[in-house]
């Protein structure tokens, strides 16, 4: 009689233990907050940084048991860098939905760097968000932040924001207005010019924030090889320093509304103020939203007495690059024997 009072006794014990444990797993893993909160997930983090990132946030109440929660369902490798918006309420296999393959309850934009504003718009319509909704939030809204006082108000602009809307993964609760996807961006682009130093730099460089996306921008377009952003960087500033035009065939296509497989002369002739085989300087405002290298290339480019660069067409995506004319037309030539050789092998 004993041992059978003594396994129920047992049973009774490992039943309230247990629904105890149950009970505090999903009190650490419940929210604090009833507001929805903005996080940032930067690329290589830890699922256990993860963890802390969303205790620090008031999201759950002990990074610990979200690590073992991650372990347990196989996501510890899952979570993806971005933008988050955690809706209020959520719990942790949806904040874990949130954070690795999205959830029905929320819009995932990725915006790689380079994208156009037009890009953008695009990329959102086929998330079934307006577009010229869009395109009026990035126009027409004012948002508060002190360095959009800063940016030109040139009326041959195409876009007012364009370059301000910062390339990285967007995600927030599905049917928010597109001017909270504006703003995020905006916000974005704010963090990196609040950087250490960029302030320093902009001023040692005699840059506007305006100019300093601008050429950010160009850069982004014009390099494919991102260890040679600092490179075109000093070729422009070295076209800038002594009055030479620009010619770079980004602006021509950001002018023409188009990208084009190859430029024609007549493409170098078309009339717009972006076209900076036509003006002298740079454009009246960004040809792409730049990210973090091209931003960085742009306060600090390479010192060097190049005035010209060309790509190869060896498949590299790499420049020649020259100080003269003659050695630019040499460069030319080279290239288009490489384009020749590399279309006859084919």
């Amino acid at each position: 009689m004993k041992w059978i009072l003594r396994l129920v006794f047992t049973l009774v014990l490992f039943t309230a233990f247990s629904a105890l444990g149950y009970w505090y797993i999903g009190y650490s893993l419940s929210s604090k907050t009833d507001r929805p909160v903005k996080m940032e997930v930067l690329p290589g983090t830890s699922i256990f940084d993860v963890g802390k990132l969303l205790e620090e946030k008031q999201l759950i109440r002990d990074d610990l048991f979200f690590a073992v929660y991650a372990y347990l369902n196989g996501q510890v490798k899952g979570v993806k860098a971005g933008m988050y918006e955690i809706p209020p309420g959520s719990d942790a296999a949806e904040i874990m939905a949130i954070l690795t393959e999205g959830s029905p309850r929320v819009l995932r934009l990725t915006v790689p760097e380079g994208t156009t504003v037009e890009g953008i718009a695009d990329r959102l319509e086929t998330k079934g968000v307006d577009r010229e909704a869009f395109l009026q939030a990035v126009d027409r809204k004012e948002y508060p932040y002190a360095f959009l006082k800063e940016i030109s108000r040139d009326k041959q602009r195409r876009h007012r924001l364009e370059g301000y809307l910062y390339p990285t993964t967007y995600n927030l609760p599905k049917g928010s207005d597109p001017d909270k996807l504006v703003g995020a961006m905006l916000q974005q682009f704010q963090n990196r010019l609040q950087k250490p130093g960029v302030r320093e730099k902009l001023k040692e460089r005699g840059l506007t924030v305006d100019e300093w996306v601008t050429l950010a921008s160009i850069l982004e377009r014009e390099g494919r090889v991102r260890d040679e952003l600092p490179r075109i960087a000093g070729v422009i500033y070295n076209r800038l320093r002594i009055g030479k035009k620009l010619q770079v065939d980004a602006t021509v296509q950001y002018a023409l509304g188009e990208q084009k497989s190859r430029l024609y002369f007549k493409d170098l002739k078309v009339k717009s103020p972006y076209n900076t085989y036509q003006i002298k300087g740079l454009p009246p405002g960004a040809i792409a939203n730049p990210g973090k290298k091209a931003l960085n290339a742009a306060l600090n480019p390479e010192k060097h007495p190049y005035l010209f660069y060309v790509t190869r067409k060896d498949g590299s995506g790499l420049h020649y690059f020259a100080r003269t004319d003659r050695e630019h037309q040499q460069n030319i030539k080279k290239s288009k024997r490489q384009a020749a050789k590399t279309s006859g092998d084919r």
